[in-house]
């Protein structure tokens, strides 16, 4: 989903009316991404890629290992981290696509996309399924209760990647491995069922994008919010509650920041007719900003690792042991669950 190049054929000519009496068709030519493609995407994506392999194993052993999976919100977390791990395994074959002219057969673009698509899908359902839970925390119900024990934890993450499933078909119907210049290209475009002059499928993506990846967790997080600050003066200083909020808080507001700018910008590319942005200049500026946001929210897959250490002294402890930085002590499993401690981790408080 993250990682696609438009067909040839949606270049664009645009008519500049200089007088009424006299017209002139101006060539307006879309932003060549090469240079972007070629000497920024291979090394940038290979490093993300190192750094996310890194990160996230070390997250995934601290949950197995050393938090457990006793409680509902790390059962969230471990699906997050796996989220992040299918989009983090195409970034290779992206980053070799890139500098060598994107060389890439349709079995191998299939399974990119799906990768792409279902993790990132993945990651917006489970950001707003922790948020959730965060803000269920915050009351104390007899369905709250129920929701936050592991039963339904499990149940909540398999229709989670059911969903993330289900919302990546359409994307499979509009991605083709085409031949061009004796190189095979991941593109989307028009399928054949579809008459030829018919553009609503690339609104009907832009759109599916813009509500899943940035309506969606945007009303979960302003919800949650809104709760939070409500009832924030109960909470008692040190709250592991109070402490999980943040955290899920700081990695739904990133996710925001990063995968935000570009389904802004590739809502105004995609409906650029309706917001008369019909100058070359205008034109160019949007391809550029589609190109450039979507590099950099694709790097977005090793960050929530890092926000956990950075965030939750709970997980540094068993990271830092799982890299031999902690003492030759191991660190003794979880502890049992307990629902009116939701957040048990390895301290006593979860120092922010």
């Amino acid at each position: 989903m993250a990682n696609y190049t438009l067909a040839p054929d949606d270049d664009y000519d645009v008519l500049i009316e200089n007088d009424l009496n006299n017209s002139d068709t101006e060539q307006c030519h879309p932003y060549d991404a090469t240079g972007l493609l070629t000497h920024v995407v291979p090394q940038l994506y290979t490093a993300v890629f190192l750094v996310g392999l890194l990160d996230n194993f070390l997250a995934v052993l601290a949950l197995v290992k050393y938090k457990g999976l006793g409680h509902v919100e790390n059962i969230y977390f471990l699906n997050l981290v796996i989220s992040n791990c299918c989009f983090l395994s195409t970034l290779p074959f992206w980053a070799h696509a890139a500098s060598h002219g994107g060389r890439l057969g349709h079995p191998t673009c299939m399974a990119l996309v799906t990768l792409c698509s279902v993790g990132l899908h993945g990651e917006v359902l489970f950001s707003a399924l922790l948020s959730l839970q965060s803000c269920l925390g915050l009351f104390q119900s007899g369905f709250s209760s129920v929701a936050r024990t592991v039963p339904c934890g499990i149940v909540a993450s398999v229709l989670a990647w059911g969903v993330a499933v289900l919302v990546t078909l359409p994307e499979l119907l509009f991605h083709i491995s085409r031949v061009g210049t004796q190189q095979y290209q991941c593109l989307l475009r028009r399928a054949h069922l579809l008459p030829d002059k018919d553009s609503s499928w690339e609104r009907s993506l832009t759109l599916k994008s813009n509500v899943v990846v940035l309506v969606v967790p945007l009303l979960v997080f302003t919800v949650c919010f809104v709760l939070f600050m409500r009832r924030r003066k109960r909470l008692r200083s040190g709250d592991r509650n109070k402490d999980l909020v943040k955290l899920v808080f700081a990695i739904m507001a990133v996710f925001l920041l990063m995968w935000g700018p570009y389904n802004v910008a590739l809502f105004l590319s995609t409906f650029k007719k309706s917001f008369s942005l019909h100058d070359c200049r205008a034109l160019y500026s949007l391809d550029k900003s589609v190109q450039v946001t979507r590099v950099v929210a694709s790097t977005h897959c090793c960050v929530n690792p890092l926000l956990c250490v950075l965030l939750d002294k709970a997980f540094r402890k068993p990271l830092s042991c799982c890299c031999r930085l902690g003492g030759d002590t191991p660190l003794p499993p979880a502890a049992e669950p307990a629902h009116d401690r939701p957040w048990e981790g390895l301290e006593q408080s979860t120092d922010m």
